[in-house]
């Protein structure tokens, strides 16, 4: 699956960016004054110590370490994604869809399995039927207060091979989340391939609460 950055709307990364840097800052200055400290121990029972360059080997490394525990695992753990603020939707789901035709006939009910794997920075929403499956191309989440979360994204559909009769084509699929991130219901459009539209319900599987 290809990830891809996605929006939090009303939430700056620059700012979480800084903070990282400060706490990397931070606690890369106390591993010198640590390890300066351990130095000059050493150099008092006359060891040797080899010359290495502290602060940019240190900064650097605790940066990057910290960045990518957060952007993997911290930003949603614990009291801390309350303070951060991105609503975590990861998981699996089970779908049902009701599909119209441009006419507004129904077309059919279908079921799907929807996947959505989720960092701080990036996305990847994964939709599969019988027949096809989607992708996601980009996304924006939006935290609408008590009326839960909503997701917006576009997608590229492509056919299982011996499905001829269908298209490869690209669509817009908005859910909106329950507050308790356990259920949602949402609207799809399908264009340049395959006109259709629909509505879907999406539920949350058991094994992933």
């Amino acid at each position: 699956m290809a990830w891809h950055e996605y929006s939090v709307v009303g939430h700056s990364r620059a700012k979480i960016g800084m903070f990282i840097a400060f706490a990397s800052g931070a606690l890369a200055g106390f591993l010198t004054l640590l390890l300066g400290f351990l130095i000059t121990k050493l150099v008092a029972f006359n060891l040797d110590v080899p010359k290495v360059v502290l602060w940019p080997l240190t900064g650097s490394a605790i940066f990057g370490c910290l960045f990518i525990l957060f952007d993997k695992f911290l930003w949603k753990s614990g009291k801390l994604k309350y303070l951060i603020g991105v609503p975590d939707i990861s998981g699996e789901w089970t779908v049902v869809g009701e599909s119209y035709q441009t006419s507004g006939k129904k077309n059919k009910i279908w079921d799907a399995k929807l996947i959505i794997t989720q960092s701080y920075e990036k996305i990847t929403v994964h939709l599969a039927t019988g027949t096809s499956s989607s992708q996601s191309i980009s996304a924006a989440i939006i935290d609408e207060g008590g009326a839960g979360v909503r997701l917006i994204y576009s997608y590229e559909n492509n056919p299982e091979v011996g499905n001829e009769e269908l298209k490869k084509h690209i669509g817009y699929c908005n859910i909106l989340f329950g507050k308790t991130l356990q259920n949602g219901k949402g609207q799809y459009f399908n264009g340049h391939g395959r006109y259709t539209h629909g509505n879907i319900t999406i539920t949350r599987e058991a094994n992933n609460v």
